[in-house]
Parts: C-alpha cells; structure tokens; sequence
C-alpha cells in the first residue's frame, strides 16, 4: 500500500492546492474525475494567488496567529468582525482582530 506513514504535514491555503493541482495536471494528459471535481472547486473558490496567500499567513502569523489559523483566514478572507468571529467559534477572538482585519483588507 502507497502512503503507509506520514513523513511530515503542514498546513496549506487553498491557493497552494490549486497551484499544486495545476501543476499536476500538466503532466497527465487524461485526469481522473476526482482530480476534475477538485480543480472545478478550487478555480471557484480561490481567492488569492499563491505569492499573496503566503504573504498573508506570514504576516498573520507575526500578529501572533497560528499557521492553522492563519491559514483558514487566508482562504475565507473575512471582512469583518462577525466573519472573523466564526472562525474562532470554539475559542475567544484575539485582542489585535481590528489589526487583523487591516492586514486582510490589503489583499482583497
């Protein structure tokens, strides 16, 4: 079986799996369906390229966010305090979310 342990994992932004996707897909003349299905999603819901989308987390990530965080943020791109609000459901929205909001504002 392919794939029987995991050599390490990190978070990505969907801008990343799109480009990786792409890039895939340049070297397959014939997709799969699944793989089809996937790039249909991607293409609808991207956002931002994949240089802003790292941008993004970084900067994120020096407000004191973590890479998951961060990350998801830069998928949603929320624009404003209830949106930011439903990403920490579970936990208590930082004290910095209106200089979070300014940094996110930049790539929209």
């Amino acid at each position: 079986m392919i794939g029987k342990e995991v050599i390490s994992e990190r978070y990505v932004t969907i801008s990343q799996v799109k480009d990786l996707v792409v890039n895939k897909k340049r070297n397959i003349e014939d997709i799969s369906y699944e793989l089809g299905c996937a790039l249909d999603y991607l293409e609808k819901f991207t956002k931002l390229d994949v240089e802003d989308s790292k941008e993004l987390v970084s900067k994120l990530i020096d407000l004191g966010l973590d890479e998951k965080t961060s990350v998801k943020i830069a998928d949603m791109l929320p624009e404003d305090l209830d949106d930011l609000k439903l990403i920490f459901y579970k936990r208590e929205i930082p004290k910095n979310a209106k200089e979070i909001l300014d940094v996110i504002s930049q790539y929209r």
